[in-house]
């Protein structure tokens, strides 16, 4: 039976990790390989090489089928996760997309056919995510797009932050005492946090409509944790569970209000442009905000950005060439230009979907009545992923005040 492309990115990545713990024990004990290690990392390599052909492969086949399903063609051929996430929300799609509703299907059918779940049982289903990449002509929907995904294996996480770059070269004459540079860093100590959310219970005979299943539960339930997750990213302030996020690091960098928004945004470019952190920077503000700089207009009301008829870059939603990525996170009249690439997102769990009928409601029959999801036919869903936040760089972060 042919792997999913999830399945052989797994088993690639896994390979590549078992590799890599064999080399990273060799050199912290400082020797070379025993043969048997040797053997090991000679045997993972060639499976590595082995994997990688097949997803390559897999990939194009993939990609094949969702083009022709785009064109309209007639040809039914089996569609995979890419085909079939259509009626997923875009931002959920530009986050990864989800194939949990497949394994669902499966899971309930059984290979007897047998449609139903015991009552004790709870299925957990691994949602694969990785983020499409940035494209010129497309807007940026979430905030992990813009930056590295790094997988977590432990729970925990340390890094070193930069909070000092004092440059000090300069020309030195034969014999003089050399000047000396500030490059300050940091150990930061984190672990990842917990982002979850239950549903209501489902009656179970609405699992005969699968489609409107696969539509409801995956949509929104993965809609809901990456809104909280954006939100952590942005707004999270270190106490309690919650992350250190953009908008509360120390060591970023501000931008006043100056003149206009343009040219407060300008200006606020300006300042990551002298410590070189333009390549992956992009813009955050609100819906209202970005209103506000597309409908701003010269004294013979002639909109900057086009107007309705010609708007700039409608698509690309770009802002002195970086792009705008609008969130109900962020707050209204502050906007924050961040170079991404300066930060990684740790993934210890990406998202799981679990769902059981043993959950007791003392109160579900009404008049304090109580009964379990199993006794009235009824599913509940869990959905959690477990993440942490690396701020490398926090001066690679502008918070602009676009009130005047």
């Amino acid at each position: 039976m042919q792997k999913k492309l999830s399945e052989l990115r797994e088993e690639l990545k896994n390979t590549v990790i078992a590799a890599q713990s064999i080399v990273t024990k060799s050199k912290e004990e400082n020797r070379d390989f025993t043969l048997e290690e040797e053997r090991a990392v000679d045997h993972l390599l060639a499976k590595g090489r082995e994997l990688k052909d097949q997803l390559e492969k897999a990939s194009a086949t993939e990609s094949m089928r969702t083009t022709l399903a785009d064109l309209g063609d007639s040809i039914a051929a089996p569609q995979g996760p890419a085909a079939k996430g259509d009626h997923l929300h875009p931002r959920v799609k530009a986050s990864g997309g989800s194939d949990w509703a497949d394994t669902m299907v499966s899971a309930m059918g059984g290979a007897a056919g047998y449609k139903g779940i015991l009552a004790g049982g709870t299925i957990a289903v691994n949602v694969p995510l990785d983020p499409e990449p940035v494209r010129m002509d497309t807007p940026v929907l979430t905030l992990r797009q813009l930056m590295p995904n790094v997988q977590n294996s432990t729970g925990r996480f340390a890094y070193l932050r930069q909070t000092t770059r004092t440059n000090n070269a300069e020309v030195v004459a034969q014999g003089a005492l050399k000047p000396t540079s500030v490059y300050t860093l940091s150990r930061v100590d984190d672990r990842v946090r917990t982002i979850a959310h239950l549903s209501e219970p489902i009656a179970k005979q609405d699992l005969d409509d699968i489609g409107m299943l696969r539509q409801f539960i995956d949509q929104e339930m993965r809609l809901g944790l990456d809104l909280a997750l954006e939100d952590e990213i942005l707004n999270g302030d270190g106490t309690g569970e919650h992350m250190t996020g953009i908008a509360n690091v120390s060591g970023s960098q501000t931008q006043a209000f100056a003149t206009n928004l343009l040219t407060t945004t300008r200006k606020a470019v300006t300042k990551l442009e002298r410590y070189g952190y333009l390549t992956g920077a992009a813009f955050v503000m609100t819906p209202e905000d970005w209103e506000a700089i597309e409908l701003l207009a010269d004294n013979e009301a002639r909109f900057y950005y086009g107007g309705p008829q010609n708007i700039v870059n409608q698509g690309a939603r770009r802002l002195w060439g970086a792009p705008v990525v609008v969130t109900d996170a962020a707050t209204t009249g502050v906007a924050h230009l961040a170079d991404f690439r300066q930060m990684r997102l740790q993934v210890r769990q990406d998202g799981v979907l679990d769902w059981s009928e043993n959950v007791y409601d003392p109160d579900a029959l009404g008049s304090g009545v109580g009964a379990s999801d199993w006794q009235r036919n009824m599913l509940r869903f869990r959905f959690e992923g477990r993440f942490g936040l690396e701020i490398l760089r926090p001066s690679s972060i502008v918070e602009i005040d676009l009130t005047a």
